[in-house]
């Protein structure tokens, strides 16, 4: 009989531990969580311009940068196929967009890598900004599922529009009319 009290007493001491490392645990990760889209009381989406980006050479900005720009974010893995089929139309999209627009891309790097990006970068002669997304904390915060995804957020940083897959230059060209 004590000896299944003394079992008893161990195993709830050892739960009572994992349930608070679990609490704690989620507490810290929303502290570090990265929210780019920030919902809004009216029930529209405010990009967040203190959102952190690492660049392609790893050094980092936010999106301040931008402020004031209708900002087209781009979300691509340089192993995706569309990604692939879809870089000729966004390098000619950025080569000829109004100065009020700008271009971002951000590489799924936690499933790709900088190297690769890199690589993609010069093999389609890309001009506009590439950023890593090393952690997914960046995909995660759009709830992109798949590649490529693209958003579109007009001068006063609310999100219009959500693009699931592979995007061309007609195409933005007739969204970006609407705003």
């Amino acid at each position: 009989m004590q000896r299944k009290k003394i079992i008893f007493m161990i195993f709830s001491v050892i739960l009572i531990i994992s349930l608070i490392g679990i609490a704690v645990k989620n507490e810290m990760s929303k502290e570090t969580a990265i929210n780019l889209i920030v919902d809004k009381k009216d029930g529209t989406k405010q990009i967040a311009f203190d959102t952190k980006l690492t660049q392609l050479d790893e050094s980092t900005t936010t999106l301040e940068e931008y402020k004031g720009k209708i900002l087209i974010i781009n979300f691509w893995a340089s192993w995706c196929g569309p990604c692939q089929e879809e870089a000729p139309d966004l390098k000619d999209f950025y080569d000829n967009k109004p100065d009020n627009v700008e271009l971002l891309a951000i590489n799924a790097t936690s499933s790709d890598s900088r190297e690769n990006a890199i690589k993609f970068k010069e093999l389609y002669n890309l001009s506009f900004p590439i950023f890593l997304d090393l952690d997914r904390s960046l995909g995660k915060s759009l709830e992109v599922m798949a590649f490529p995804t693209t958003f579109i957020i007009n001068a006063e940083g609310i999100l219009k529009y959500t693009i699931k897959g592979q995007v061309n230059q007609k195409q933005l060209d007739k969204l970006l009319a609407t705003l």
